[in-house]
């Protein structure tokens, strides 16, 4: 392993650290149907962290790190979930540019928040826009509703993308033989 990938894979092993709350919330729907423990789990965030900064160090703006791990490692918990193995698309050793990366998540967002009422597409596309992670307190002071209210929202948003939504993502997905 040579220097830069050596202080990428530091990097991305901070950021797991760092974010163990984050990588829990994520992971949390889709737990009890996978078949890994939590250090498995830890070891997925650290593979997709080390995908997202390797991709973003590139063009120098690790702004964005909390946004594209969000997506790529909730599509990586919807494979362990389903037990489809990684396609060679997403391996961490492929090239992907920055614009091509962006494509792809925003076509899967698009197709998943399609299974969402006006309401729930219009504050998980606010959700999807921060910067940094939103708690229920934040988005019910932005949405002036009960704090409450934003996680029933927000609960049947998620029932609804495992209902109908994600249907549109397997196809993207390949099957291990």
């Amino acid at each position: 392993m040579n220097a830069d990938k050596k202080i990428i894979w530091q990097l991305a092993q901070s950021w797991v650290r760092s974010n163990r709350v984050l990588i829990w919330c994520i992971a949390a729907p889709y737990y009890r149907y996978m078949s890994c423990d939590s250090n498995d789990l830890a070891g997925e965030a650290q593979l997709v962290a080390y995908q997202v900064i390797s991709r973003l160090i590139k063009n120098k703006d690790l702004t964005s790190t909390s946004r594209y791990f969000r997506v790529v490692f909730r599509t990586r918990c919807l494979q362990m979930a389903a037990g489809v193995a990684i396609s060679n698309e997403i391996q961490p050793n492929v090239m992907m540019d920055k614009k091509q990366l962006i494509d792809l998540d925003e076509t899967i967002i698009q197709k998943s928040l399609v299974a969402l009422t006006q309401r729930q597409r219009q504050i998980a596309q606010w959700i999807l826009a921060q910067p940094e992670p939103v708690n229920f307190t934040t988005i019910a002071k932005h949405f002036e509703i009960h704090h409450q209210t934003a996680r029933e929202i927000l609960s049947n948003s998620i029932k609804r993308i495992e209902r109908y939504g994600h249907q549109g993502i397997r196809g993207k997905l390949t099957v291990a033989t």
